[in-house]
């Protein structure tokens, strides 16, 4: 029986493309296409949930990191991106962020869950900002802070299974009462299934290039259809 529904935050909770074309119009000079800001933002994201655990381990600085995803980002369309022009990309960035809001209809649908279940949120990445991003989602109104893992702050990060482990422990649930909602193939749903989670694949971005090694309990394609699922379960838990 499900007892906990944790979720991942960066194109889980809220699109994360959004701010990332805002700060990208408000910086680069050219115009560019649709495709072409489809398949920028896939290599941004694609290396930021590749390389922070370099920043953890401190193979890397954070700073470094930053300029880095954005240079990796542009390669296919600019042989040098400056230092200078990475720092500003970065600041228009972290703005952009400062006006994310849930997927439609998920505020909802998180007041519901929570009172039917545990909720929480597990997410990489530096936890300065990603603090900044759940206030800004007012994801304390669904969520205590108890039950929010930031990698940063913990030690530990996907895809190594403890960080789910660490979780389950503290809120003294057991691994298959746990479900984890999150976008990336194999940091969400094979580290969550290693852990003996069931798992949503929240694969709304339609990236069929990339699939689990595991095989996710549910498949989900649009924001509707998660905000469907979840207040099925919902539904379910009230009537038992």
């Amino acid at each position: 029986m499900i007892k906990a529904i944790i979720f991942d935050l960066d194109d889980t909770l809220y699109d994360q493309k959004s701010p990332f074309v805002a700060a990208l119009t408000k910086t680069y000079q050219s115009v560019l296409s649709q495709d072409e800001l489809a398949k920028i933002f896939n290599r941004f994201h694609d290396f930021n949930e590749q390389t922070f655990n370099q920043v953890m381990d401190t193979t890397m600085s954070l700073e470094a990191w930053q300029t880095a995803r954005i240079r990796h980002a542009l390669a296919p369309i600019v042989k040098h991106v400056s230092t200078d022009w990475a720092i500003q990309f970065e600041m228009a960035y972290q703005q952009a962020l400062n006006h994310i809001s849930l997927f439609d209809g998920l505020a909802g649908t998180l007041t519901k869950l929570s009172q039917a279940f545990k909720i929480g949120v597990i997410t990489n990445g530096p936890a300065p900002i990603q603090h900044q991003k759940l206030h800004q989602l007012q994801i304390e109104h669904f969520v205590h802070p108890d039950n929010i893992f930031i990698s940063d702050e913990l030690g530990i990060a996907k895809p190594d299974p403890s960080i789910f482990t660490t979780w389950a422990h503290q809120v003294g649930i057991k691994a298959n009462e746990a479900v984890y909602v999150g976008d990336n193939a194999a940091l969400d749903m094979t580290s969550a299934k290693h852990a003996g989670w069931q798992t949503f694949w929240f694969n709304y971005r339609h990236n069929d290039q990339v699939t689990p090694s595991v095989i996710p309990d549910q498949i989900i394609q649009s924001p509707a259809e998660l905000n469907e699922l979840l207040l099925t379960l919902v539904q379910a838990a009230s009537a038992s």
